[in-house]
């Protein structure tokens, strides 16, 4: 049987520093600062490293990303800027 994913926008942030793993879980630094704890079930799916996505659905959902799968899945929404790309060049027109 064939299955196609639907389309799902995402909240993600990439992981930027990890805090020692503990029975409660491994407290992560985000890259937008904010600081947040990875539950034991969300560790037993993946171990996270600097450069992995911390990702939230729609639907309230959370997860941790690998850094290759997540760049492989989505890209980022219309509208969103690029803090990795410099300015866009504007247009040059001569008269």
């Amino acid at each position: 049987m064939r299955y196609i994913a639907n389309p799902v926008e995402v909240d993600a942030q990439r992981i930027t520093g990890i805090e020692e793993r503990t029975d409660n879980g491994c407290v992560l630094q985000l890259e937008n600062m904010d600081t947040v704890l990875a539950t034991p079930e969300m560790l037993a799916r993946m171990t996270p490293k600097v450069g992995d996505y911390w990702v939230i659905q729609q639907d309230g959902y959370i997860y941790l990303n690998p850094k290759e799968v997540f760049e492989r899945k989505y890209r980022k929404a219309p509208g969103q800027a690029d803090e990795d790309s410099p300015e866009p060049m504007k247009p040059y027109f001569t008269s």
